[in-house]
């Protein structure tokens, strides 16, 4: 099997080097540079949202209070820097079939009169 050398462009800083076909940047630096780069954005917005959940999952940590179920106004939360659109999952409560909200393991069920019910998810 011959391998041809190529005068080839790096992806990553524009300038020629010597390598077979398939090879794409000048040194494995500039590889990791590249592909660094691509992520960065993406890792970025999921750095911030990981963020807002560890903040959500702190708050409902902190209005529980080492209890095992507390109502307070959603406006406490909201106080807090509860931001609701942000969670981990959803269960139903086999009990009353209600869908409670979760950030990691402590939850939270939204009433229509602006409570909410804070509780921490059974292991």
């Amino acid at each position: 099997m011959v391998i041809r050398v190529k005068k080839l462009k790096c992806l990553w800083c524009k300038k020629t080097f010597n390598g077979n076909a398939n090879k794409r940047f000048c040194s494995l630096e500039h590889k990791n540079a590249y592909h660094n780069a691509l992520r960065k954005k993406e890792t970025e917005q999921i750095g911030k949202v990981v963020t807002i959940l560890k903040n959500n999952r702190r708050i409902l940590e902190k209005a529980l209070n080492k209890k095992e179920v507390v109502s307070l106004k959603e406006q406490a939360l909201l106080d807090e820097g509860f931001l609701f659109r942000y969670h981990t999952h959803n269960r139903i409560n086999q009990g009353d079939g209600k869908e409670y909200v979760f950030c990691f393991e402590y939850g939270y069920l939204r009433k229509d009169n602006g409570w909410c019910t804070i509780v921490k998810g059974k292991k």
